[in-house]
């Protein structure tokens, strides 16, 4: 499956923008392969957190992208790049270490006192 990303930078930074003047898809279609691009940074250098997060918002993006879109290659684009970006996520969440410290005490019965 195709996933589409677009290329780093040299700087490792923020791609530009493509030029003015852009519709309101054309930016949210830029945004989501950024964050998609950066996710994927964020997954190398093991941040699954803020990777899992960024790809999560790129696929809310490329859901909306789709719900509006007439053309079903596009649509199909969208939805497809949507599940892969859901799926990754799974992924990351799974690998991510868990805090056993938090939540996982046992609750005591109800009607009885926790112990002092």
């Amino acid at each position: 499956m195709a996933f589409f990303c677009l290329p780093p930078t040299r700087s490792g930074g923020m791609q530009a923008a493509p030029k003015p003047p852009m519709t309101r898809a054309q930016k949210l279609r830029w945004y989501a392969g950024q964050l998609m691009t950066d996710a994927a940074a964020d997954e190398k250098i093991g941040s699954y957190e803020t990777a899992t997060s960024r790809y999560l918002q790129a696929a809310d993006i490329l859901l909306l992208l789709a719900k509006v879109e007439e053309n079903y290659t596009a649509w199909k684009y969208y939805t497809d790049n949507a599940a892969e970006c859901q799926r990754r996520a799974k992924r990351l969440i799974a690998l991510a270490p868990r805090d056993e410290g938090v939540g996982s005490a046992v609750m005591p019965p109800a009607g009885t006192n926790p112990p002092s």
